[in-house]
């Protein structure tokens, strides 16, 4: 972590201190010994530790007392639901009681976890656990720190990103991935306009160029002092690429024989036109119309379009970028 006296820098990663304190902690223990289904998030001088891109304890370390310090949602002790004002909401627990209660936690993630979320994280851990990978995903549930509130409204949107994926090999190409799952993914609040909305403020604003790239480094760094396997060492700046975007469809199927699948729907709310077998278009703005056509090297914003019909229970999806998808759109 980096810091000045007189401002602190937003950035991510932990100190080495706090990483050897952890790696002797029973919940460190839990992750080596369950790495196929648990992932751990470097955050701002936190971690979280995410089960289907669930994040079921968040870990912090108390320099003074030189202790590790856990909280956790407490739903996933006892399945029920608590407002966010309630004071039992994100409780404190013990690293040994994790341990404990890992199967409870497991089962009662089970229970809330969207079939995208369940996706997002086998996809993820398939990809990291493939040594022949192109790429190695270094986070996920991003969401980018500003400095105070007036900032983040003066912003005017959160920059999230599902996943963020290196290439392992330099100069190292960065992956800002968002992952959809099945045609209702496609629209709504959070659906494929809102992404490209905020994809391209991410871009206009500089944010990768002002934070994202140093945070990479950071996250990388972090990584490595946690003993996670990353498959390359620490990056320079000079070493990472401008940021390549993308757009993974899972359960790329039609729900009936005259329905439409997500990738068709989807080119109903970014085209002016009928393309990839679209049936209809949107009633409201189309992406092309704000934003220009997505899928040109010379608009302003571009992303690929990966589309593949595996369903959670059948991924197979060894390279997150690279991988074998059924339909795979390049800009052109």
């Amino acid at each position: 972590m980096t810091k000045t006296k007189t401002q602190r820098k937003i950035t991510r990663g932990i100190t080495k201190e706090f990483a050897k304190a952890f790696k002797q902690s029973e919940l460190y223990k839990l992750y080596v010994e369950h790495k196929d289904e648990l992932f751990i998030g470097v955050r701002n001088d936190y971690l979280n530790l995410y089960y289907n891109c669930d994040s079921i304890a968040k870990v912090e370390y108390k320099k003074r007392e030189k202790i590790i310090d856990y909280k956790i949602d407490q739903y996933y002790l006892d399945g029920n639901h608590y407002s966010s004002k309630d004071e039992l909401k994100r409780c404190k627990i013990e690293a040994k009681d994790i341990c404990l209660y890992y199967d409870i936690i497991k089962k009662h993630s089970n229970e809330k976890a969207s079939l995208e979320k369940k996706a997002q994280s086998k996809l993820v851990l398939l990809n990291n656990e493939n040594l022949h990978s192109n790429w190695f995903c270094i986070d996920i549930e991003y969401v980018k720190s500003f400095k105070n509130k007036i900032e983040k409204e003066d912003a005017g949107f959160n920059a999230r990103f599902d996943i963020i994926a290196l290439s392992k090999m330099k100069p190292h190409k960065v992956a800002l991935i968002e992952l959809k799952y099945g045609s209702g993914a496609i629209g709504g609040r959070s659906g494929i306009y809102k992404h490209v909305a905020d994809f391209s403020k991410f871009c206009e604003l500089g944010y990768f160029e002002k934070q994202l790239r140093e945070e990479i480094i950071e996250i990388v760094k972090s990584q490595k002092e946690l003993g996670i396997t990353v498959p390359f060492e620490t990056p320079e700046k000079y070493d990472i690429l401008s940021p390549e975007f993308y757009f993974i469809t899972l359960d790329n199927n039609a729900k009936s024989v005259n329905a439409s699948t997500p990738q068709q729907t989807m080119a109903g709310y970014l085209f002016n036109d009928k393309r990839w077998g679209c049936k209809r278009l949107t009633s409201k703005d189309s992406v092309e119309k704000k934003f220009g056509d997505i899928t040109r090297k010379d608009n302003k914003f571009f992303a690929t379009f990966l589309f593949s019909k595996a369903t959670l229970e059948n991924i197979e999806i060894a390279d997150i970028i690279d991988g074998i998808y059924d339909e795979r759109i390049l800009p052109i």
